[in-house]
C-alpha cells in the first residue's frame, strides 16, 4: 500500500536535497510516493526538483504561486495517487529518521480501528551531513511535540479532516493535527523517533512572537468548535499542547 509524503517547500534547495535523501534511505520498508509542492520559490528548487525526478521516479512535484504552507499542503492533497493509502508530511528543511516508517507503518497496517499514529520528535542543532543523524556535538532535545511529520494518517482519515486553514499564516499544522484528534479517530501513539527538526536561522518558528500567536489562534480554534458542539471531545496523544519556541531549545 502507497504512502505518500507532502513536502511544501520554498526557497529551500540548499535543505531540501537532504529532507528527501532521509525518505529515499527508506525504500525498502515503504511504497513511497514523494510529492513536493514547490511554492513558487525564486532559488534553484525547480531545476534542483526535475533533476531528482528523473532519478528517483517516486519523486512527483508540481509547481504554484506563492500561497503560503498551507496552501502548498493543500496543493499536494488535492494531487495524491489513486493507489494512495497512507500520507504523511515532511518540511523540507527537516529530516526523517532511519527506521522511521519501518517502525510505525506495520502497527498502523495492523491495526484497522486506528486512523493515525503519533510518534516523537527530536529537536536539534545539527545533523552530519552523510548519516543525517545528529552530530556528537549537537544540542538536542526529544519530545513529544506537535508536528504533522510525527503522523502517518490513514487516507480516510485525510479526506474527513479536509483542507489547511489558509488563513493560518503559523500553526496550521496545530490546527490540523486538533482538527484529527477532535475527529472521533482511533490513534497509536508510539515511541518511534518520527522527525529531526533541524535548528537553522531560517526557521519560521523563530520568529517567536508570531508563532505564540498563531499558536494561541489554532487552540482558540479548537476550544471554540467544542464550546459550539459539546459531542467533539479532544482526544489527543500524550503531547504538550505549547508551540515549539517554548520548549526552551530556541
Amino acid at each position: 500500500m502507497k504512502t505518500t509524503v507532502i513536502i511544501p517547500t520554498y526557497n529551500r534547495a540548499t535543505h531540501l536535497p537532504r529532507a528527501i535523501t532521509s525518505l529515499l534511505r527508506q525504500r525498502d520498508a515503504v511504497d513511497l510516493d514523494i510529492l513536493v509542492v514547490d511554492d513558487g520559490s525564486t532559488d534553484e528548487t525547480p531545476a534542483l526538483l526535475s533533476d531528482l525526478a528523473r532519478q528517483h521516479p517516486c519523486i512527483r512535484w508540481l509547481r504554484q504561486p506563492n500561497a503560503g504552507v498551507a496552501g502548498a499542503r493543500n496543493a499536494g492533497l488535492a494531487n495524491l495517487l489513486p493507489e494512495t493509502s497512507f500520507v504523511t508530511f515532511l518540511d523540507s528543511d527537516d529530516v526523517a529518521p532511519p527506521g522511521r516508517f519501518a517502525s510505525d507503518l506495520p502497527r498502523l497496517q495492523a491495526a484497522p480501528d486506528a486512523a493515525l499514529t503519533y510518534g516523537r520528535m527530536m529537536l536539534v542543532e545539527a545533523l552530519d551531513p552523510e548519516t543525517l543523524l545528529p552530530t556528537d556535538t549537537a544540542k538536542r532535545v526529544e519530545v513529544v511535540g506537535i508536528n504533522l511529520a510525527c503522523a502517518i494518517f490513514r487516507r480516510a482519515l485525510i479526506e474527513r479532516i479536509g483542507a489547511f486553514d489558509l488563513a493560518l499564516r503559523q500553526s496550521e499544522d496545530t490546527d490540523y493535527l486538533l482538527r484529527a484528534f477532535e475527529s472521533g479517530a482511533g490513534f497509536i501513539q508510539t515511541d518511534t523517533l518520527c522527525l529531526y527538526y533541524v535548528r537553522h536561522p531560517g526557521n519560521m518558528t523563530r520568529d517567536t512572537i508570531e508563532a505564540k500567536r498563531s499558536f494561541a489562534l489554532a487552540v482558540l480554534k479548537s476550544m471554540q468548535r467544542r464550546r459550539a458542539d459539546p459531542g467533539i471531545v479532544l482526544n489527543k496523544p500524550d503531547f504538550v499542547l505549547q508551540p515549539l519556541a517554548e520548549i526552551g531549545f530556541f
